[in-house]
């Protein structure tokens, strides 16, 4: 009988995200936009459920992207016919 934890470790958010444990570790070593915020424990990267399901879910809606920056377009001339 396992207890269940509010609590997720790498090999727990690998699972969640289905990832390997070595793609979370250097995700953390690289600082990837695709991984949740992450506090330690003692030496452990620890992520809090409920902070990885908000997350996913502003990743599904398309909160992560930055707006693009640069200058707008003009309208085109439009096409004269002869």
């Amino acid at each position: 009988m396992s207890e269940e934890t509010e609590v997720l470790t790498v090999e727990g958010l690998a699972k969640l995200l289905g990832r390997t444990e070595a793609s979370i570790r250097e995700g953390i070593r690289r600082g990837v936009p695709w991984l949740p915020k992450s506090f330690k424990m003692g030496n452990r990267h620890c992520w809090l459920k409920e902070d990885v399901r908000r997350f996913l879910r502003e990743y599904r809606d398309g909160k992560h992207l930055t707006p693009t920056r640069g200058r707008r377009r003009k309208e085109p001339p439009p096409l004269r016919l002869a």
